[in-house]
């Protein structure tokens, strides 16, 4: 009997990403590992150690596989950033000092997501690289990429073990923040397979959608670094019950498997893991496609734009905005998503009239009914649109516009969408620094601190990066300085 695939994680490292990205191309052509190294002239053994990340690919070697495969140069590309990203240095931990009985500025007090380096030779902003910010934290690994505050004051990220992390975290903070291997999270585990979990009487597929809505509430208020595993983890058993289903439920169960993907692709976004969220977004728009839920295809299609735009890339932002609009019903939720994330990849081009007039289109679509039968975007309103909105002004300079949208959207949040108001505060204060002055900003700041602390969000803690770069004129100030000491607070030191 053949035996099993082995798992990959392609969120574990560029070159896991490269492997997973590897078999799922040679799986989708129905091709061996023998088969496929046949037509590029290497082992099928060599294949194998490539795809579990054993081995590195070289520029030759990938370009044979993109014209074998036919995926359009996908590997190619894929290879630039295995080769941008590897790590070539010894581990980053033998500069830092995690032990807790120095002073605060060696104390490491939680676990931060990663932020792009305050680096006066490359400002953070619109010119910020994709690939700086896709350098994530590892979530499911052996080692976690952690905020780290250098001796010149920039921040950076390092690479440490999760198990001396998890050390240090819990002598400072008394609790566990992260959990080791093997160690309970701080979600109780959801496996679908659990005695009580999956109801007799009720149909496998709405069970999955009621254990996915019950992560989506978790992460709604304590982030994505505790449900992520889980997310994966029922994908696995989705894909499980699928083998031993056939016509109907079979699709369905595929449906939901695509529900699943698309949650991982914005758990990954919001971890600031931009590789692993676009793998799984990727794979939602392939399983939503073969199951034909073609409103799951084109809201991830608009999610895609939203985590481009995240990513600094206007142009993808735009055409992939653009492409859900087309796909999409004409004044439905799904057209507006895809005009509010294209509006953001008009901002970041610098074309204040397309990103207005998009707003405006997006503006009247939630002031009518919606047309679209389907659930999909009804989170998307007013509110929601206008802190879109005030994001792309403050991209474009109009900051004093961006503090009263953000202010207005903040007060329409409910209660339960903690993180997003985390978010909102964040990119608020950059905007109040230019408008109003350091103090409201710093204030802001330490606010959305609080929440990132929290919930692990990278996108809170990008933003805070950017505010702590341009704050450094203002350090003198109170507000200021009990803000950066605050932040300081929460990340490692190098010394």
């Amino acid at each position: 009997m053949p035996q099993r695939p082995k798992a990959l994680e392609p969120s574990r490292s560029a070159r896991a990403w490269f492997g997973a990205e590897l078999r799922h191309w040679r799986e989708t052509r129905r091709l061996s590992q023998d088969a496929l190294g046949a037509l590029v002239h290497v082992s099928g053994d060599l294949i194998s150690k490539i795809e579990k990340g054993q081995r590195p690919c070289k520029a030759d070697l990938a370009a044979a596989l993109d014209a074998a495969l036919g995926t359009g140069g996908v590997l190619s590309r894929g290879l630039e950033h295995v080769d941008r990203d590897a790590d070539k240095k010894p581990s980053d931990v033998d500069k830092l000092d995690v032990s807790t009985r120095g002073s605060r500025a060696t104390k490491p007090a939680t676990l931060s997501p990663p932020v792009v380096a305050a680096d006066e030779r490359r400002p953070i902003g619109p010119e910020v690289d994709a690939a700086a910010l896709g350098s994530a934290m590892t979530l499911m690994s052996g080692e976690v990429r952690v905020a780290c505050r250098t001796s010149d004051g920039r921040i950076s990220f390092v690479t440490m073990p999760r198990r001396k992390l998890l050390r240090s975290v819990t002598a400072v903070a008394g609790a566990t923040l992260l959990p080791a291997p093997g160690a309970s999270s701080n979600v109780p585990p959801t496996k679908p397979w659990s005695a009580g979990l999956l109801a007799s009487d009720v149909h496998p597929v709405e069970n999955f959608r009621a254990l996915r809505r019950s992560l989506v509430e978790c992460d709604n208020f304590l982030g994505p670094r505790n449900v992520v595993a889980e997310g994966q983890d029922h994908i696995r058993q989705i894909q499980k019950l699928r083998q031993e289903t056939s016509g109907r439920d079979r699709q369905d169960l595929m449906q939901v498997q695509a529900e699943y993907a698309e949650f991982c692709s914005w758990l990954y976004q919001d971890s600031g893991d931009f590789r692993a969220a676009q793998y799984w977004a990727d794979r939602a728009i392939e399983w939503s496609t073969v199951a034909g839920a073609h409103d799951l295809t084109i809201y991830t299609m608009a999610r895609k734009a939203q985590l481009a735009g995240d990513m600094r890339d206007p142009l993808d932002t735009v055409d992939l905005a653009e492409a859900a609009q087309r796909i999409a019903p004409p004044r439905s939720r799904l057209s507006a998503m895809g005009a509010v994330f294209g509006a953001h990849g008009h901002a970041l081009r610098g074309d204040e009239r397309a990103s207005r007039s998009a707003f405006d289109q997006a503006f009247e679509v939630v002031a009518g009914p919606d047309v679209d039968e389907t659930f999909r975007g009804r989170w998307l309103d007013a509110s929601y649109v206008e802190a879109q909105r005030a994001r792309s002004l403050s991209a474009l300079g109009n900051h004093q516009d961006a503090v009263s949208g953000f202010e207005s959207a903040i007060r329409a949040l409910p209660a339960s969408y903690r993180r997003d108001r985390g978010v909102y505060l964040a990119r608020a204060a950059v905007a109040q620094l230019h408008a109003n002055g350091p103090e409201p900003a710093a204030v802001s700041g330490s606010a959305a601190l609080a929440i990132a602390a929290a919930t692990g969000s990278a996108r809170i803690f990008t933003e805070l990066a950017v505010l702590d770069a341009k704050m450094q004129r203002w350090a003198a100030v109170t507000e200021v300085a009990e803000f950066r000491e605050a932040l300081d607070n929460v990340m490692l030191h190098e010394v």
